[in-house]
């Protein structure tokens, strides 16, 4: 159980007291990372109320139904007159802060089809989340670069290519928070979305948990075919010394022969293995500190990476990373307050290999030849962080005020190679020839500052205000950034179970290092080839430029307008209703405009002497999107169903297109318009219902929206129409869990899961490729496709 205050602040010495109406189980009390845990817990309706002095009492009923784990989250609101009266509620009052988030637990969500062994797995259940056939993930309408990833409070993005990376095991999270718009200035370095997960630790009593402890075979023709994949799971947790220290592990070992649908087996597979390690101190000093130290260590390699129709695996590269992370938190309750100090030292290797020296050839049908980028790179970040957090302060009402720094010092260096690139026609006829003068290696080191204030302030006890500023400052950007944020939430009735909630907030994306390597690339030379094999005028050779930002300025933004000086920032505005029916109904409606500018994009610039491609600071995007969501929740039940309408449009090439881990080698002209991952139409049903039958339970997840756009491409790889202006056919896919538990009768503690998935039970027809380039006979041809399959799981619950 964790109780945070509106502003996402731990609550420490919070009483909580969980009752039925039989019996009393005890009381607790928080500590200062606003934890406890309570324990074993009796089946039946049990109360669970949360009190602490000049804040609102909080209450919720439980049901446990069984013996899994049940984490529940309290979120408390300062008194505006303090009373001795306490008032529970028959439906629980609605959060009555301006930020909210979609929050996932391991309970809700380690369970599903999908079988999520890491964070990243889970978010795809988030409304404006989806991953692509590819496997990457897109948020509200764009890659993860353009998000943060926290960790207790700790930034674990890569700070090379401003990619997620390796996230942390599924048994280590306490929960995940997936901010939209969170108006909170603690949070910076993003203009979509924040993901913010919470990390568990281990309790008053031992447990050990492993899942998944069988590797999946593949069966062919009724043959098997060797091992599909292996995932299994170890967690152990629990006291070194009862009320002081607390340990727990989670250890991961991923081996995934990832097939595509696009390709023949065994020519279709991506081979993937990895290992992921959480481990986790918690030392009680006294009632008001405690340290935490822990430590995430994920090594993963990939060979054949993302291999389809297109790009098969002789053409793929691989991928090889050694991330890891240590921090350090300090959390003091002082003077009524809580300072809290983190460090962080990160490190990020990483290596881009090919599978042969072959020049890499573009056909219309697909590529062949091997993968042109090869690079390898050192980074390293070192965080530190405090945090203040005073008592209420009583003052026209009430206020929790949260004062905050951070001092980040990232680096990287390493080198690139690259070989050439050839663009033949449908008969084999050389087109074009891409070659590259290779540059020296790079080393490139970063200093950032930030400073926040923010306050939550309740004038009347149905209405409150979110409000800060955020200031950064960020060395290779040469620029001071202001960011202010506002929000209100009002509920107008009695009972707090309708709030309106409208917010607006100025944001700026982190510049990842990568961006500054940017003149150390490789320059490109194309040569132009006539159909006898004579060349066509001269080669044109581009040289690589970092450039700056041409369009208007703000009065939040100061620097100068130097090579490098890039802010792109998002203004957002987000306007919501939630009204809770019933504990059986919660219905949430959101409507969000985030319009941002300054976005870092290349695109190639012929000038009077020489060819460029130049990185500028004035690319754009705008993503809108209306929301609609429904949680039931009815005894141990749970389903939530959402629906997104929404637009995303933008310019094409953003940095990350030709940097970071996988550049592609053509590039095209910058086009402002539907961006990739475009999808007006989305429904997203998913949760766990107990049938009746054999004493069952099944685990849902259904979805259906729109197919992606694609751009149709000519033979010399350039853009042949409007790019993103067709669609991919519908996608509608439904996957079913089925699972039943058996008690083992020697010992309580253990219990036998047995479990069979079922994915795409319709059977419906999603297009995983399409004939792109008009040079190509098949043009305009969807093919690829996942079909029904089963699986079958074995897990011992300890």
């Amino acid at each position: 159980m964790v109780v945070v205050d509106s502003q996402e602040g731990k609550v420490f010495n919070a009483d909580v007291r969980v009752s039925s109406a039989k019996s009393a189980l005890g009381n607790f009390s928080t500590g200062t990372d606003g934890f406890i845990e309570t324990g074993d817990v009796p089946c039946g309706t049990w109360s669970v109320t949360v009190t602490k002095l000049d804040f609102e009492t909080a209450t919720q009923p439980v049901d446990v139904a069984n013996a899994a784990g049940k984490e529940l989250r309290f979120i408390l609101t300062p008194n505006r007159v303090s009373s001795s009266v306490e008032v529970i509620e028959k439906i629980p009052p609605v959060e009555q802060s301006a930020s909210t988030s979609n929050e996932l637990t391991p309970v809700e969500v380690k369970t599903l089809p999908t079988n999520p062994a890491t964070v990243e797995d889970t978010l795809p259940l988030v409304p404006g989340i989806l991953r692509t056939s590819r496997g990457e993930l897109n948020i509200e309408g764009t890659g993860v670069e353009r998000s943060a990833m926290v960790v207790n409070q700790t930034d674990i993005t890569d700070p090379v290519t401003g990619k997620f990376g390796q996230t942390l095991p599924v048994d280590s999270i306490e929960s995940v928070n997936v901010l939209n718009t969170p108006f909170l200035a603690q949070y910076g370095r993003f203009t979509q979305s924040v993901v913010a997960v919470e990390t568990k630790r281990g309790g008053e009593e031992w447990h050990v948990g492993l899942n998944d402890p069988f590797p999946d075979f593949r069966i062919r023709s009724a043959h098997l075919r060797g091992i599909r994949n292996e995932n299994p799971r170890f967690v152990v947790g629990g006291p070194l010394r009862h009320n002081r220290l607390y340990f727990i592990s989670s250890l991961q070992y991923v081996i995934d022969k990832v097939p595509n649908r696009t390709l023949f087996f065994p020519y279709n597979i991506s081979k993937q293995e990895s290992i992921n390690s959480f481990t986790q101190l918690d030392y009680v000093l006294s009632s008001s500190m405690e340290v935490s130290a822990s430590l995430h260590v994920s090594p993963q390699h990939t060979n054949f990476v993302n291999p389809d129709f297109f790009d098969p695996q002789p053409a793929t590269p691989s991928y090889a990373q050694h991330d890891y992370y240590g921090t350090l938190d300090h959390h003091w309750g002082i003077l009524g307050g809580l300072l809290d100090s983190i460090v962080s030292i990160q490190n990020f290797d990483a290596t881009v290999g090919a599978q042969g020296d072959a020049d890499m050839v573009l056909a219309p049908q697909g590529t062949s030849g091997n993968f042109f980028g090869r690079q390898t790179r050192a980074a390293k970040r070192t965080e530190w962080l405090e945090t203040w957090s005073p008592p209420p302060l009583r003052y026209f009402g009430s206020h929790l005020i949260k004062l905050g720094s951070s001092l980040t010092h990232p680096s990287d260096q390493g080198s690139f190679t690259f070989r050439p690139v050839d663009i033949v026609d449908n008969l084999g006829v050389l087109e074009q020839r891409i070659d590259f003068s290779n540059q020296n290696t790079f080393s490139r080191t970063d200093l950032e500052v930030t400073a926040y204030a923010q306050d939550h302030w309740s004038p009347l006890a149905r209405l409150s205000f979110d409000y800060g500023v955020r200031v950064e400052h960020q060395r290779l950007a040469s620029s001071l950034r202001i960011a202010p944020r506002e929000g209100i939430a009002w509920s107008p009735f009695a009972n707090q179970r309708t709030v309106f909630r409208v917010g607006y907030g100025q944001f700026y994306d982190h510049l990842p290092l990568d961006i500054y390597t940017f003149s150390r690339y490789p320059e490109r030379t194309i040569t132009t080839y006539a159909p006898d094999g004579s060349i066509i005028g001269a080669p044109v050779t581009y040289v690589n430029v970092i450039g700056s930002v041409t369009g208007p300025r703000t009065f939040l933004v100061n620097g100068e307008r130097v090579a490098g000086a890039f802010s792109p920032r998002g203004a957002t505005l987000n306007l919501q209703a939630e009204h809770g029916f019933s504990r059986l109904l919660r219905l949430r409606f959101v409507y969000t405009d985030n319009q941002s500018v300054g976005l870092v994009v290349f695109e190639p610039a012929v000038l009077d002497t020489t060819q460029e491609i130049v990185l500028n600071g004035d690319g754009k995007s705008r993503y809108r999107q209306a929301e609609v969501t429904a949680r039931f929740s009815w005894k141990s039940n749970q389903l939530t169903l959402a629906y997104t309408r929404s637009r995303a449009e933008g310019s094409l090439n953003t940095f990350d297109n030709f940097l970071g881990n996988f550049p592609v080698p053509v590039v095209r002209p910058d086009i402002n318009t539907t961006l990739p991952a475009d999808v007006p139409n989305r429904f997203l049903l998913w949760g766990r219902v107990n049938l009746h039958v054999w004493n069952l339970q099944a685990l849902p997840i259904v979805e259906y929206r729109n197919g992606l756009p694609y751009t149709p491409l000519d033979k010399l790889q350039n853009y042949a129409g409007v790019p993103d202006s067709a669609r991919c056919p519908n996608f509608f896919s439904a996957d079913t869990r089925f699972s039943k538990d058996f008690k083992v009768k020697s010992s309580s503690k253990y219990t036998l899961r047995i479990s069979l998935s079922v994915f795409n039970m319709t059977n419906h027809f999603n297009a995983l490729a399409v004939h792109d380039n008009i040079a190509d006979p098949e043009y305009g041809v969807f093919f690829g496709n996942y079909q029904r399959r089963y699986r079958g799981d074995f897990e011992v619950v300890f």
